[in-house]
């Protein structure tokens, strides 16, 4: 390297710091620098530079506070996000002015730092009169749960950046924050015996299976076992049988949190509630590794939820259960649970934070722990798209 020493070098000097100083405390410090030269003295020279810098002062005052006064911000934000994934908040800003635009407005939502990690606050470079544009922000949940979205903060340093004035506007929003999922191995869901346990039956859709579903026309192309040639001798036209799909295997996910978080037996170190979350988490990969798999899910939390969630499939069903389990208070007072008249012909898959406790009635369901959840979740071979 010409004329200095390489970074990377040893001989190199020790590096320099940049000492970053916000334009408001330069400003400060202009003030109290020519101030009192200024007036003691009397100056001319440097009067003019002190009425200089207060009009500048001034001036960047007045402009932030008239770039912001007339703005409308109006939030777009999904109804769920996940813990450790990142969403996506939009901001509808508009000017209601008719002469000035405003230049250089940071968006920003006002949310709790133990909740929520801002990557990105939403910015507009330009907002024209009467002009509405749109402005994105990024944000990463770090805790399940109800997240109250409120206040909205609109605020402007233009033109100087010594001023910052901002606007607040109140927009509620509900956001549930579901528990964070991760990829299973295939090997945990076929562990259950769910196939056995019900056997072939029906569903309640049309499809390609052996059991009766209905009666239609003949399409032209139905194999001859397909028609009903009783039926069809009444009739003038053809009438074959509809057959109904195989219906996916059935399972139930119990939660077991029937025991409080103090006298749980983890090992010295580790923490109680963390163990309860990691079961939580859990208990969430399984719904969504059933989920992908097709088959029916149901959920029922031992404990803290009386009533049991009934086995069903779909996406809407799979986001009701999230949400009850982003809706778990583990501060809650814990209950007892009986599971008289709640078996039926559906493998059950029992998570329990600290250790297996046999449940009565479930001596052939898969015990599963928290303790076990590194060893469960699969690799980024292994693993499928959650």
């Amino acid at each position: 390297m010409i004329g200095g020493v390489a970074p990377g070098s040893a001989s190199a000097g020790p590096q320099r710091e940049v000492i970053r100083v916000k334009p408001a405390v330069a400003f400060l410090l202009a003030v109290g620098l020519i101030a009192p030269t200024a007036i003691f003295k009397g100056s001319n020279l440097l009067l003019l530079l002190l009425a200089g810098v207060l009009v500048m002062g001034i001036l960047s005052l007045i402009m932030s506070w008239l770039g912001v006064r007339t703005l409308e911000v109006k939030r777009m934000a999904p109804r769920w996000a996940e813990v450790g994934k990142p969403i996506r908040l939009r901001y509808r800003v508009r000017r209601r002015g008719r002469i000035l635009p405003s230049f250089g407005v940071r968006v920003q939502d006002l949310l709790p730092p133990d909740a929520v990690k801002v990557l990105r606050d939403a910015w507009v470079l330009h907002v024209g009169p009467r002009e509405e544009v749109l402005a994105d922000s990024t944000i990463l949940p770090l805790r399940r749960g109800r997240l109250k979205l409120s206040d909205v903060r609109a605020s402007s340093s233009f033109p100087f950046g010594l001023m910052r004035r901002g606007k607040r506007s109140r927009e509620m929003h509900d956001l549930v924050v579901y528990p964070q999922r991760h990829a299973l191995k295939s090997e945990v869901i076929r562990a259950t015996i769910s196939d056995r346990l019900d056997g072939p039956r029906s569903g309640r859709q049309r499809g390609d299976g052996r059991e009766w579903y209905g009666v239609r026309p003949s399409t032209g192309r139905d194999s001859l076992r397909d028609i009903a040639w009783k039926l069809s001798a009444h009739r003038d036209e053809l009438i074959c049988l509809d057959r109904a799909i195989r219906a996916s295997g059935r399972m139930r996910i119990v939660l077991d949190l029937r025991i409080p978080t103090a006298s749980l037996n983890v090992p010295d170190g580790d923490s109680a509630r963390e163990a309860e979350e990691r079961a939580i988490e859990l208990a969430a990969s399984l719904i969504q590794a059933a989920h992908n798999d097709g088959r029916e899910v149901g959920l029922v939390v031992p404990g803290l939820v009386s009533d049991e969630t009934p086995i069903r499939r779909g996406a809407r069903h799979m986001h009701r259960l999230m949400t009850r389990l982003a809706d778990l208070n583990l501060d809650a007072h814990r209950s007892e649970w009986n599971a008289v008249g709640q078996l039926d012909r559906a493998a059950s898959i029992v998570v329990q934070p600290d250790r297996v406790r046999p449940i009565g009635g479930r001596g052939d369901a898969l015990y599963l722990t928290s303790r076990q959840f590194e060893s469960l979740c699969a690799t980024s071979e292994e693993g499928a798209e959650v």
